[in-house]
């Protein structure tokens, strides 16, 4: 995974201006994502592997039910100020997404895309279509 965090925030890094483009970090691209801005991840004691992992949205203190499967999760308090911690799990506390506070990239330690299970946090794909809509224009 070293070259891949490596590119990453190679990309990050050089996007400035009308040249940002969205990132949208899904479970172990949640991961990359934090790793590639200097944070750390932690291995869990046993991990999250249900269809019924209850989220948190820092936001808008909405709750989600989602489907997950990972081991890690982001130390939250090792990412660089301008990255803020975007869900929280309801059952640990353990983070299970991230955003950036000026650029548009976030991600999701859970599987909205999952259809086995709960589709709750589908929207997300929403919120990063229109994302990349609005940088068209750029």
């Amino acid at each position: 995974c070293d070259e891949t965090i490596s590119e990453l925030s190679k990309v990050i890094n050089s996007r400035q201006g009308k040249h940002v483009r969205p990132i949208f970090g899904i479970c172990l691209g949640s991961q990359l994502l934090a790793l590639s801005v200097g944070a750390t991840t932690n291995k869990m004691s046993f991990g999250h592997r249900s269809q019924n992992q209850p989220v948190r949205n820092t936001q808008t203190s909405q709750c989600f039910i989602t489907p997950q499967n990972h081991g890690y999760s982001i130390d939250e308090s090792t990412l660089p100020s301008d990255w803020k911690p975007l869900f929280v799990n309801v059952n640990d506390g353990s983070n299970e997404g991230i955003f950036h506070t000026s650029k548009p990239y976030f991600s999701t330690q859970f599987h909205p895309e999952a259809n086995g299970g709960p589709t709750d946090t589908s929207h997300l794909f929403d919120t990063f279509l229109e994302l990349c809509k609005k940088g068209k224009g750029n």
